[in-house]
């Protein structure tokens, strides 16, 4: 909770921050903040093979807390921008894929809790993600952005204290894995599975790159039309960010008991998820229209569009967390962990590019993101059967 805080802290302040006090560009400020969250994810790949080979989890999970609290207090103190996301993005390329693995440690391997347990996770992370958003977003734009970066370093702070005394309540967590218990590239069965979960994290980039524009290009049409009034509240821009993990956190558990009931193959809830998503940015294309026409659109119309993009989220990223968990083969937990951010890397980068890449062409935002995420989508629900096949993950559609 306390990463999110942190993480999101900063992803919902940087383009407002980069725009408002740095005086960048639109689409400069976008391509930074593409840069940062690409990186962050990036770092991942490399964190979780730290975390498997050499560093041990736990010692992963604190030396990557300390280095962003130390980006924090950097740009909370206005040092030079790329130092301070610079340790940032290697502090959680440590942390999030360890973590991320750590759940999966809580189960056996056929476990048919794994699948819900890592639907929780997710809402409990978001709560993080929620808090930041409304504090971090009130602190920064009622009484300056070095009080809203600074209470992600306090936030970090406490992290720290948390995970520590916590260790007695984890599970023994063995030293790095000696190569002879790490599954072998030659065993089939291990390879099967780690070609499926890559070609899973490589179509996730189609979803990311829609969900990567909530804080981008979204956030900015939220601060130039959408009118701040919602149920009796005045929310700033950074705030309405806060909209999102709310409802993770109200709608995960219904949907944890209801994709445990219903037992549908992985990949089918993800093609769905991404068909979900595609359907949120034609909505974002109507409300564009309003806004084109002089309008202002009223908050609620942003919060539903906000809330289908949830939807799609808990129907594609759990699940996904969950298949890696669950199939990667022995001593690949954290590396393919960190194959998952690495979609979220490459689709952060190429979601902060897109703008500046299509404002010369004329061509909508959301109708090319909505024709990726619709492409993401048919292609995993054509081929979810014969992947589960191929990667012995049983039968079924």
């Amino acid at each position: 909770m306390w990463e999110r805080f942190s993480f999101y802290g900063v992803r919902s302040l940087l383009v407002l921050y980069l725009v408002e006090a740095l005086q960048y560009s639109r689409a400069d400020a976008l391509s930074v903040y593409g840069m940062y969250t690409g990186s962050a994810f990036f770092c991942a790949i490399f964190g979780g093979w730290l975390a498997d080979r050499f560093l041990g989890q736990r010692r992963a999970v604190v030396l990557g807390m300390a280095l962003m609290m130390a980006g924090h207090i950097a740009l909370g103190l206005d040092q030079p921008i790329g130092l301070a996301l610079g340790l940032l993005a290697v502090g959680t390329g440590l942390f999030k894929p360890t973590t991320t693995a750590m759940v999966g440690a809580l189960y056996t391997p056929n476990d048919a809790r794994r699948q819900s347990g890592y639907t929780v996770f997710y809402m409990g992370i978001n709560i993080g993600a929620a808090l930041s958003a409304l504090i971090g977003g009130y602190l920064a734009q009622r009484h300056g952005w070095g009080y809203g970066f600074m209470a992600a370093a306090v936030g970090m702070a406490i992290g720290v204290v948390v995970f520590m005394a916590g260790w007695r309540w984890l599970p023994p967590v063995p030293p790095p894995a000696p190569e002879p218990a790490r599954a072998a590239w030659t065993d089939a069965s291990a390879r099967r599975r780690i070609q499926v979960i890559l070609l899973m994290s490589v179509v996730a980039i189609c979803f990311y790159l829609g969900y990567e524009q909530a804080a981008g290009v979204m956030t900015l049409f939220v601060r130039d039309h959408v009118s701040p009034q919602f149920l009796g509240l005045e929310l700033t821009a950074a705030q309405f960010l806060a909209v999102n993990p709310v409802l993770v956190i109200l709608l995960a558990p219904p949907s944890a008991r209801l994709l445990a009931r219903l037992d549908w193959p992985e990949f089918r809830v993800q093609g769905l998820g991404m068909l979900i998503l595609g359907v949120s940015f034609l909505l974002l294309q109507a409300l564009q229209g309003l806004a084109a026409q002089g309008e202002v659109v009223p908050a609620w119309m942003m919060v539903g569009v906000i809330g289908v993009q949830t939807v799609a989220e808990l129907l594609v990223v759990p699940i996904g967390l969950a298949v890696v968990s669950r199939y990667g083969p022995a001593g690949w937990g954290s590396t393919l962990m960190g194959a998952w951010m690495l979609a979220k890397a490459t689709a952060g980068l190429l979601a902060g590019q897109l703008y500046g890449w299509l404002e010369p062409t004329g061509l909508s935002l959301y109708l090319v993101v909505t024709a990726i995420s619709f492409a993401g989508g048919v292609l995993l629900l054509s081929v979810s059967g014969a992947l589960r096949r191929y990667a012995g993950m049983g039968g079924g559609a």
